[in-house]
């Protein structure tokens, strides 16, 4: 009968589906982005500075908006070729406002060292319920038959 109600929560352990919503996917690109480091004359980083971007194709709208990192660096993923403007100001007005040249996508795309795409771990996104429920599974298998030693 024992037997039987480990039978059961295993096979309703495996009907379960996956826990889809504390799983977050991720994609690194490498080669696509253009990175900018501002720092003074005596070596000082531009840290948390506010920062913009702004693309070719529209120069009165920031691209992008938001502060350099703690070593003042910021890095943005150009959707098209041509001078982009980066503007990195802080609070006192000291700063940089310069043009960044990006080549078109052809070029970038030679010294891109992309790894997989957003897909490239789909089968290990899939394998992971089935090896926790066979982990589960050999623990009961190692509980139930310590159990039956005992008994004997």
């Amino acid at each position: 009968m024992r037997t039987a109600g480990i039978m059961v929560v295993l096979a309703l352990m495996a009907a379960t589906s996956p826990a889809f919503a504390h799983e977050v996917l991720h994609e690194v690109q490498r080669g696509r982005a253009v990175a900018v480091h501002a720092w003074f004359p005596d070596g000082e980083s531009l840290a948390h500075v506010q920062a913009e971007v702004f693309s070719p194709a529209d120069e009165r709208i920031p691209y992008w908006k938001g502060r350099t990192d703690r070593n003042g660096w910021l890095a943005f993923v150009p959707d098209v070729p041509g001078s982009w403007r980066v503007r990195i100001v802080d609070a006192t007005g000291h700063g940089l406002d310069t043009l960044v040249e990006v080549a078109p996508a052809a070029d970038a795309a030679a010294g891109s060292g992309s790894g997989p795409g957003p897909g490239g771990s789909t089968l290990a996104f899939a394998l992971r319920p089935v090896a926790g429920v066979a982990l589960i599974a050999a623990i009961f298998g190692f509980l139930h038959l310590r159990g039956r030693r005992k008994n004997r």
